[in-house]
C-alpha cells in the first residue's frame, strides 16, 4: 500500500485553519500547546507534535480532533501501528455522537484502513472499508484502499474490480488529492505484467 505514504495534508488542515479544534477553547495553557502542535505538524516536526497531542488527548480524552491529528503524527512517522490507538479513539467518539467534518473523516476512514494494513491486520482493513463504503459510497479511496487489500491477498479479481470502482469515482476525491497512480503503487506491483491489470490501466488512461 505504497500509496499511504500521501497524508492529504490539504485537506486535514482545513479544520486547523478555520478553528475547527474546539478543544482550544480551554484554558490559555491549552490554547497554547495546541497552536503549538499545530505548528509542529506544519512544519514537519512530527515527533514534537507527537508529544504535544499526547499531552492534549491526556488532558481530554475526549477530544477527537487531537485524537485524530495524534494519528496522523504517529502515521507521518511511519509508526503505523501506534497510530491505530489514536485512530480507533476517534472512531469510538464518532460512534458516541461526536463528529468530524465530513473530509477530516474521510481522512481518518483511509489513514486508519492503511494503518490497519500496513500493519498485516488485513481483516480489520476488509470490516472497516466495506462499513465505509456502504456509508460512503461515493468517496473513490474507500475503494482503493479496498483494492490493494485484496492485492496484498492474492485475489486479483476483486482487486481490480474495486480498483475499476475507484476511478469510477475519481471526481469525488478531496481538494487537493489525487487519485494514486495503481502501476507505482506496491499493492499493484505482481500484476504490473499482467494482461489483466494492463488492459484496466488502459482503460483508466494510463499508457
Amino acid at each position: 500500500m505504497n500509496h499511504c505514504l500521501r497524508l492529504v495534508l490539504a485537506v486535514s488542515f482545513v479544520a486547523l485553519f478555520t478553528g475547527e479544534l474546539c478543544s482550544a477553547q480551554g484554558s490559555e495553557s491549552k490554547e497554547k500547546l495546541l497552536e503549538q502542535a499545530r505548528q509542529e505538524y506544519i512544519a514537519g516536526k512530527f515527533a514534537d507534535a507527537e508529544r504535544d497531542f499526547r499531552e492534549l488527548v491526556k488532558r481530554d480524552p475526549a477530544d477527537i480532533d487531537a485524537q485524530a491529528y495524534l494519528g496522523h503524527a504517529l502515521f507521518r512517522q511511519q509508526k503505523y501501528a501506534d497510530a491505530v490507538v489514536p485512530y480507533e479513539k476517534a472512531r469510538e467518539l464518532e460512534a458516541s455522537g461526536s463528529k468530524l467534518p465530513s473530509d477530516q473523516h474521510r481522512v481518518l476512514i483511509d489513514q486508519l484502513a492503511m494503518a490497519y494494513g500496513i500493519s498485516g491486520d488485513l481483516k480489520k482493513t476488509h470490516a472497516l472499508l466495506e462499513s465505509a463504503i456502504r456509508d460512503d459510497p461515493e468517496y473513490p479511496l474507500n475503494y482503493y484502499d479496498l483494492a490493494c487489500a485484496y492485492a496484498e491477498e492474492g485475489d486479483k479479481g476483486k482487486a481490480l474490480t474495486n480498483l475499476s470502482l475507484a476511478f469510477q469515482h475519481k471526481e469525488h476525491v478531496l481538494r487537493g488529492e489525487q487519485m494514486p497512480d495503481p502501476r507505482t503503487d506496491s499493492s499493484f506491483q505482481k500484476y504490473v505484467r499482467d494482461d489483466d491489470f494492463i488492459v484496466l490501466m488502459k482503460k483508466l488512461g494510463y499508457q
